[in-house]
């Protein structure tokens, strides 16, 4: 910046002085409150140092590119709540997104808002082609499903207004796949604000709504014991493909007791554990690395070295109880589940629960799958 305070070269090189302190998101009429000129903020948002969130809400783009996609999908959300005047609310993925969940692989998509007013079309809507479009589901929607979600983002709290989390869950196990679902609905229930029992009061009310049956197939899938997105999605995938239902996150100890290892999913009548694997974790390390590019690289792989060979030991001391052990990665199971199954199957004909030395110990089940999981092995 010179001496005479220009900070900003709009699109045809002139000059633009700097802005005034604008709060993260901010109106055109904000903008004009501020002392901008109707030229002026035309000029930012032609020269992309502004970014139309919706139309008239706009964001410093040096501050959205340092928020967290999470981040960038919620102010997209708050930008179209103010944008708009009807009373609707943030739903579906949207909701999710505030509530912290696991979301889909894809991510949370375009923002999905809910508007209870039952004479208003469902309708889709788009920014100039940007992608940041959004669409309105037409509901009912009494004040039990409707809530407020207090978030921070870069140091701005707002409250946005959401459907409930029983309802939030509701919803998405009736509109994404089942496995997609489930994986959300584990997550909420692990967060621990909502029950299983108010998600299926819910799906009762919405019995005859838009993929009603989705939603009743899945509910009976979910499970909080399982840690992750992909363990979720794994299970439930290859349940629908004629696996019988893992018992997750199961504690693996040899005839003397000692703790060999916890693996993902097991099925006792085989012996044969199951572990999704995330590659990432090979590359994780406690300790910071070097500025250097080359050691970090060399600190990187000697890292992943390290942890390969403390996972190829546990797998070691794993098959030395007697048991089998399939595992797999986000690529494969997404890509090419019937790979995995196979793999399984032929673990599942190798498998022989009377070669196993070793004891399990499971995780106390949530009460709704009692009567067809037993809990201690």
């Amino acid at each position: 910046m010179d001496d005479l305070g220009w900070g900003i070269i709009c699109w045809h090189g002139c000059p633009m002085r700097d802005d005034p302190t604008l709060p993260l998101l901010f109106t055109r009429d904000g903008a004009l409150a501020a002392g901008l000129s109707r030229h002026q903020i035309a000029q930012r948002v032609r020269a992309r140092s502004w970014r139309p969130l919706r139309r008239a809400v706009y964001i410093e783009e040096r501050r959205y590119a340092a928020l967290s996609e999470r981040e960038q999908h919620t102010t997209a959300v708050i930008a179209t709540l103010m944008a708009r005047v009807d009373g609707v609310v943030a739903s579906h993925l949207s909701a999710a997104v505030a509530y912290g969940w696991v979301l889909p692989l894809a991510g949370a998509g375009p923002v999905t808002l809910t508007d209870g007013n039952l004479d208003a079309p469902t309708r889709h809507a788009s920014l100039r082609g940007r992608e940041e479009d959004f669409t309105v589901q037409v509901a009912s929607l009494p004040s039990c499903d409707v809530s407020t979600c207090s978030l921070d983002i870069a140091g701005t709290r707002w409250e946005v207004r959401t459907t409930s989390r029983a309802r939030t869950v509701a919803d998405n196990l009736r509109h994404l796949p089942n496995a997609d679902g489930v994986a959300l609905a584990d997550s909420a229930l692990r967060q621990g604000r909502v029950s299983y029992e108010q998600i299926a009061a819910v799906l009762n009310r919405q019995a005859r709504w838009p993929y009603a049956e989705r939603g009743r197939r899945a509910l009976p899938l979910v499970d909080p014991r399982r840690e992750s997105w992909l363990e979720s999605f794994s299970f439930v995938r290859l349940h629908q493909m004629g696996l019988p239902m893992p018992q997750p996150q199961v504690s693996l100890f040899d005839a003397g007791g000692r703790f060999v290892g916890r693996v993902d999913g097991w099925l006792e009548d085989e012996a044969l554990a199951l572990e999704s694997d995330g590659r990432a974790k090979y590359f994780l390390d406690e300790q910071p690395l070097s500025a250097d590019v080359e050691v970090a690289a060399d600190e990187l792989l000697e890292a992943a070295r390290r942890r390969l060979m403390k996972e190829k030991e546990r797998r070691d001391r794993i098959v030395d109880l007697g048991a089998e052990l399939v595992r797999w990665g986000t690529r494969e199971i997404v890509r090419s589940p019937g790979a995995v199954f196979a793999r399984i199957a032929a673990a599942r004909r190798r498998g022989d629960v009377g070669r196993f030395t070793g004891r399990t110990a499971y995780l106390p089940a949530p009460a709704w799958l009692l009567p067809t999981r037993r809990r201690v092995g």
